[in-house]
């Protein structure tokens, strides 16, 4: 589904991923962790274009992004980011909510601008939606009305009615209270279990070990270490790698 092949990014000629490769099956949840500033975040922004990068290729569904120049990018360039963004969801730290729509609008404004989809036919996906996450008691509230947990579940939400075929979630629990955790993790991981190809960026070890198929370990714009939960977890082979899980299972 995603193939990222020998990515290279600057910032100011200062190099954050000098040459990463990772490949991504349909239907295959893989878990990045890592040291805060290690690349998680910017590693999916790159998949879904929010990011540049100057060296590499990343072909989404066949759908081919080159690195491109930053100033002027290209027509062909900016097609091939539009159309990965209609196959992939994204799901950010800081849920990004329109304040001064519903939570009905939240969700059915891009559809029916982007997808063209008509309104009653939106509204009809919002709702089913929002039973999917639980919160089609709150269709009428807006953002501020919400508690952070909510206003996530509703992004997911929104996410969801582009009908992505790819979900990138970027630490969507980190600025969440502990008791809030739980329930967004519980409606990735229904989209895991659905057959859902998920990417998460998190420091939630436990939500790790628990939808992962693959455990991605970045360290210092380095793909340090892959394996499965358990071969992580368990027995990890990096020296890097053991001593960031030292630390945060410390906590």
């Amino acid at each position: 589904m995603i193939r990222v092949s020998n990515l290279h990014k600057y910032y100011d000629n200062q190099p954050l991923f000098k040459g990463i490769n990772l490949d991504i099956k349909k239907g295959e949840a893989v878990v990045l962790i890592g040291p805060s500033g290690s690349g998680k975040s910017t590693f999916l922004r790159c998949i879904n274009g929010l990011e540049y990068f100057q060296e590499g290729e990343i072909d989404v569904d066949d759908i081919e992004l080159h690195s491109i120049n930053r100033l002027e990018p290209g027509k062909d360039d900016m097609e091939a980011i539009r159309k990965i963004r209609l196959k992939i969801g994204m799901v950010f730290q800081q849920f990004n909510l329109f304040p001064h729509m519903t939570v009905l609008e939240n969700i059915t404004e891009v559809p029916t601008r982007v997808l063209n989809t008509g309104k009653d036919k939106a509204v009809e996906n919002a709702t089913a939606l929002l039973k999917r996450v639980n919160l089609e008691e709150k269709i009428n509230s807006y953002p501020d009305e919400l508690s952070g947990g909510e206003q996530q579940r509703v992004a997911i939400a929104r996410a969801l009615a582009m009908k992505p075929e790819t979900m990138l979630f970027d630490e969507p629990t980190s600025s969440l209270d502990p008791e809030m955790v739980g329930e967004v993790l519980s409606v990735i991981k229904d989209l895991v279990e659905e057959g859902m190809t998920t990417l998460i960026a998190t420091h939630e070890m436990g939500s790790a070990r628990e939808v992962a198929d693959r455990v991605v370990v970045f360290d210092k714009g380095d793909i340090i270490e892959i394996g499965s939960p358990e071969d992580i977890f368990t027995n990890p082979k990096a020296e890097r790698t053991k001593t960031f899980l030292s630390r945060v299972l410390k906590q």
